[in-house]
C-alpha cells in the first residue's frame, strides 16, 4: 500500500536513503550492489574509478605496498521521470604479502649504552624465486628502545636481541643490537677531497651539442610567461592572478601536482643564469621570487596556515599524507615542496638572492614544525608509501639550507626524511632496488650524501657509493638512463626489459648529480665516464632536435629501448622529465674541473673556457671527433694538471703533444695515476710554467659493443663516447653481424661524420642523440660475423 501511495519523486528519494551495500570502509572482495529498491526503483552504478570497482560490484584490490584506494560509487535511483543519486565511498585494501622468504639478510647494530634508538622498519629479504626485495617489518616490541646496559655484563660488550615478522607474514625477523660504552656514530672529516667548480666559472661555447642545447634552452626560457607560473600560488594565498592563463597539464587547476614546474623553472632561471651570464633570466628570476615571497605572507595572514607555508594549494594533502592517504588521492606533497624549496636555494647560491633564501628559510621552520610532531614510525610509513610519499630530494635542500642558515631544526628536519625502505638495504649492502620507483628515490641518496657532508657521519657516504655503484653496473641502459615503467627491476634485468617506456629522464639527471658529489668524495674513474657517457647520450637526447624545434622546450620522459622506438617530446604536459629538462643541460659542466691543493683535475672535456681563480684555460673537441682534444692553458695556480683518460679510449691509448712537440710515450706512461689518469707536471713536458702552453691530447675510439647482461646476445652499438642507434622502420629486432673481438671490421666510418654503416646489412648508425622523430633500434642482436 505504502509503494502505491507514494510519488515517484517520494519512491526514489526513500529507495536511495535506504541503500545499503555493506562495509565499505575495509574492502576485500566483491560487493553486491542492489539494482533495484523496494519501492519499485531501478537502480544503476557507477564508478570513480573502475581499475578498482567496477559498476557490477567487481573488485580489484592495490598490489601489497601500493595501499589502499578509496572510489566513489554512486547509485543513481530512477522511477518514472524521478531520479536521486547517491555516493559511497569504497575503500579498496591493498592485496595482503604474498612474499615466499628464502633468506632475511641479517640486522646488526651497534648503540651507545644509555643511547636511545630505533630499529630499523624495513630489511632486506631475498625471495623464494631468488629476487631480492626490501620487506616491512613488525617488531613485537615497537621500534624505540633504550640501549641500558645490566650491571652484571662488566665493561665488556653485550648483545641485545629484538624480535618481529615480516608485515603480512609469519616470516621471524631479529635484529641484534651491540651495546659499547663508546660512541659507534662517531662523525668523521667530510671534507671532500677535491672541490668541484662552479658551473658559474664555466661557459660552453661552439657548435657542439651541449652548447646548442643550452642556447635552445635559453631562448625557450626568456619566453616564459611567469605570471602563470605564479597564478596558482597566487590563487590558492587569495591573491590577484593578475589575469594570468593557467598552467597546463601536471601543473593544471585541478592537478595534484600543481606547482612542481614553478620550482624547476627557477631552478632553470638559475642554473643558466650562472652558466652564461644572462641578465634577462635574472630579472625574472629575481619577479619570481619576490612574487613567491608575498604569496607566503599573503598564507601566513590566514588562520588556516601555519607560519613558512609554500605552495600553489592548502596543506590538505599534507594532513592526508599523515593519514596515510594513497596516490591518487593525493600526489607527492613534500615532492612539490622539494621543487620549490630547491629553486630558492639554486637562487640564493646561484644567483645571489637573498630574498630567496629568506623565503626557503621559512618552508625549512614549517616542514620541521610539522613533522617533529610525528613519530619516526608514522614518518617511516610515510615515505614508504608508493607515489604519494615521495618526497624528491627534500633531506638535500633542507641540509642545504642548514649548511647555510647553522639553524639545527634544518638538520634534524633533513634527517626525518632519512628512508629505511631504501637505506636499510644499502647499509646491509644488499641490491634490493628492484620493485622502487626509481626516481622517488635517486634524489634521497643526493640527500644523504649531503647529510655525510652536514653531520660527518660516515654511513650516510657509505650508503651512497652502495647505492651509486649497484645502479650504474646492474641498473642502466646502454644511454646510460635506468628503469622501467619509472621503476628498478632487479639487478641486470635489462635485455628482458626492452620497452617504450624505459629510462625515465629524471633518473639521469639525479644520478649525474649524485656520481658528481660522489666523486669529490671518492674520486673513481667510473664516476666521470657515466657522467660523460649519461650526459652526451641521455641528457643531450632528451631535447627536440627536429630541424626548426629546437626552441620549445620540449623534452622527453622515457627513452624507448624497443625495437623501433621513437622519441616523444613534452611540450605541454609540463611532467617531472619537461621539468627537468629545463635544468638538466645547464648542469653540464657541474664536476667537469675540480682542485685539491695540488692539482686542477679536467673530469670531462667540454668545448669551452674555465675562468676561475685556480686556472684560465679553453678546451677544444669537436662532437664529430672526439679523439682529438685541445688544451689552451693561459693560467694554472696548480703544479699538476690532471687529464681524465676517457674510459672509451681502447686500451687506455693516449698521445700528448705541448706546444707542437710530442711527449715521449714513456713521460705520459711515467705520468698515469692509479685511476688510469694523467697527472702532468710543466717541467716533466720540458715547460718553465704552465703559462701559455698548448696540450694536444689524442685518444683511440673504437666500436664496441654494450650487452645486456640477461642476453648477451642483445647489444647496443657504440663508437667512442657516443651510443649509437640503426635508423630502421622496423618493430622487430635487427640481426647484425659483428666480430666481438673486432667490432670496427663490421662498420664502415664515413669520413668527417659520424654515421657508421654497417657494411653486410647496409644499416646506417648516428649518435643518439641526433634523432629528431625517426624511429630507431637502440639494441639490436647480434651474431658472429661470417
Amino acid at each position: 500500500m505504502d509503494e502505491i501511495m507514494l510519488t515517484d519523486r517520494q519512491a526514489v528519494d526513500r529507495d536511495a536513503a535506504l541503500l545499503v551495500i555493506g562495509n565499505t570502509g575495509t574492502v576485500e572482495f566483491d560487493l553486491d550492489l542492489p539494482t533495484s529498491g523496494a519501492n519499485g526503483s531501478a537502480i544503476a552504478w557507477s564508478s570513480g574509478d573502475e581499475r578498482w570497482v567496477e559498476p557490477d560490484g567487481a573488485v580489484y584490490r592495490p598490489e601489497y605496498g601500493r595501499g589502499y584506494r578509496d572510489v566513489a560509487l554512486t547509485a543513481t535511483v530512477t522511477r518514472g521521470a524521478a531520479s536521486a543519486t547517491r555516493t559511497f565511498t569504497v575503500r579498496v585494501l591493498e592485496q595482503r604479502n604474498r612474499i615466499v622468504v628464502r633468506d632475511v639478510f641479517p640486522i646488526v647494530m651497534t648503540v651507545q649504552a644509555g643511547s636511545t634508538y630505533d630499529l630499523p622498519t624495513y630489511t632486506a629479504v631475498r625471495t623464494d624465486d631468488g629476487m631480492l626485495v626490501s620487506q616491512r617489518i613488525d617488531w613485537h616490541d615497537g621500534i624505540e628502545h633504550t640501549a641500558a646496559r645490566p650491571a652484571h655484563d662488566g665493561d665488556g660488550p653485550h648483545a641485545l636481541h629484538w624480535h618481529g615478522v615480516i608485515d603480512g607474514t609469519d616470516v621471524p625477523v631479529t635484529a641484534t643490537v651491540h651495546v659499547t660504552d663508546h660512541d659507534p656514530d662517531r662523525p668523521v672529516d667530510a671534507a671532500v677531497r677535491r672541490t668541484p667548480i662552479p658551473i658559474d666559472h664555466v661557459r660552453l661555447d661552439g657548435d657542439g651539442v651541449l652548447a646548442r642545447d643550452q642556447r635552445a634552452r635559453i631562448a625557450y626560457l626568456r619566453g616564459v610567461d611567469d605570471d602563470r607560473l605564479l597564478v596558482e600560488f597566487r590563487r590558492a594565498a587569495g591573491l590577484d592572478t593578475r589575469g594570468a592563463q593557467p598552467m597546463t597539464g601536471w601543473d593544471a587547476p585541478d592537478s595534484l601536482l600543481r606547482g612542481h614546474t614553478t620550482g624547476h623553472t627557477l631552478s632553470a632561471y638559475a642554473l643558466a643564469y650562472a652558466a652564461s651570464g644572462d641578465r634577462v633570466l635574472k630579472a625574472k628570476l629575481d619577479y619570481v621570487v619576490d612574487a613567491l615571497a608575498e604569496v607566503q605572507r599573503a598564507f601566513a595572514r590566514r588562520p588556516s596556515a601555519h607560519p613558512g607555508f609554500l605552495s600553489a594549494y592548502d596543506e590538505t594533502q599534507f594532513d592526508r599524507l599523515e593519514e596515510y592517504a594513497p596516490y591518487p588521492t593525493i600526489w607527492a606533497p613534500y615532492y612539490t615542496l622539494h621543487k620549490i624549496l630547491a629553486g630558492l636555494l639554486d637562487a640564493y647560491r646561484h644567483a645571489g638572492s637573498a630574498a630567496a633564501l629568506d623565503v626557503a628559510r621559512g618552508i625549512g621552520d614549517w616542514t620541521h614544525a610539522r613533522l617533529s610532531k610525528l613519530s619516526r614510525e608514522r614518518l617511516q610509513r610515510m615515505w614508504s608509501l608508493y607515489i604519494a610519499g615521495e618526497f624528491g630530494g627534500m633531506n638535500e635542500s633542507l641540509a642545504d639550507l642548514y649548511a647555510i642558515t647553522g639553524d639545527e631544526r634544518h638538520l634534524a628536519a633533513a634527517r626525518m626524511f632519512d628512508n629505511d625502505r631504501l637505506m636499510t638495504p644499502m647499509r646491509q649492502h644488499v641490491d634490493a632496488l628492484g620493485g622502487m620507483h626509481a626516481n622517488q628515490h635517486i634524489p634521497q641518496v643526493i640527500g644523504s650524501v649531503r647529510l655525510f657532508e652536514t653531520t660527518g657521519l660516515p654511513r650516510y657516504l657509505d650508503q651512497a657509493r652502495f647505492f651509486a655503484d649497484a645502479v650504474i653496473s646492474h641498473h642502466c641502459y646502454a644511454m646510460g638512463g635506468t628503469g622501467h615503467g619509472e621503476m628498478f627491476d632487479q639487478p641486470d634485468v635489462i635485455g628482458a626489459a626492452l620497452a617504450d617506456d624505459t629510462a625515465e629522464s629524471c633518473a639521469t639527471y639525479n644520478l649525474l648529480k649524485l656520481v658528481a658529489m660522489l666523486d669529490s668524495h671518492v674520486p673513481r674513474p667510473e664516476y666521470a665516464d657515466y657522467a660523460e657517457h649519461a650526459t652526451i647520450n641521455h641528457v643531450a637526447a632528451t631535447c627536440d632536435h627536429r630541424p626548426g624545434q629546437a626552441g620549445n622546450g620540449g623534452s622527453i620522459y622515457f627513452m624507448p629501448t624497443q625495437p623501433g622506438g621513437r622519441k616523444d617530446i613534452d611540450t605541454a604536459e609540463n611532467s617531472c622529465c619537461h621539468g627537468t629538462g629545463l635544468e638538466s643541460h645547464f648542469l653540464v659542466a657541474a664536476g667537469a674541473y675540480a682542485t685539491d691543493r695540488d692539482a686542477l683535475y679536467v673530469r670531462r672535456y667540454l668545448n669551452g673556457a674555465l675562468d676561475d681563480d685556480a686556472a684560465r684555460l679553453t678546451v677544444r673537441v669537436d662532437d664529430a671527433a672526439p679523439e682529438r682534444v685541445t688544451i689552451d692553458v693561459e693560467r694554472l695556480d696548480r703544479d699538476v694538471l690532471c687529464l681524465r683518460v676517457p674510459g672509451w679510449s681502447a686500451d687506455g691509448s693516449v698521445t700528448v703533444a705541448a706546444n707542437g712537440s710530442a711527449v715521449p710515450d714513456a713521460v705520459v706512461e711515467l705520468s698515469r695515476t692509479a685511476a688510469g689518469d694523467l697527472a702532468l707536471h710543466a717541467d716533466q713536458l720540458g715547460l718553465g710554467s704552465w703559462g701559455g702552453v698548448r696540450l694536444e691530447l689524442g685518444f683511440a675510439p673504437r666500436m664496441r659493443l654494450i650487452a645486456t647482461p640477461d642476453r648477451p646476445e642483445l647489444a647496443a652499438v657504440a663508437w667512442g663516447p657516443y651510443a649509437l642507434a640503426a635508423l630502421d622502420d622496423g618493430e622487430r629486432l635487427l640481426d647484425v653481424a659483428v666480430a666481438a673481438d673486432d667490432p670496427d671490421a663490421a662498420f664502415r666510418h664515413e669520413p668527417g661524420t659520424l654515421d657508421f654503416t654497417h657494411v653486410a646489412t647496409g644499416l646506417r648508425f648516428v649518435p643518439l642523440w641526433r634523432l629528431g622523430d625517426e624511429r630507431y633500434h637502440l639494441y639490436v642482436r647480434t651474431r658472429p660475423q661470417a
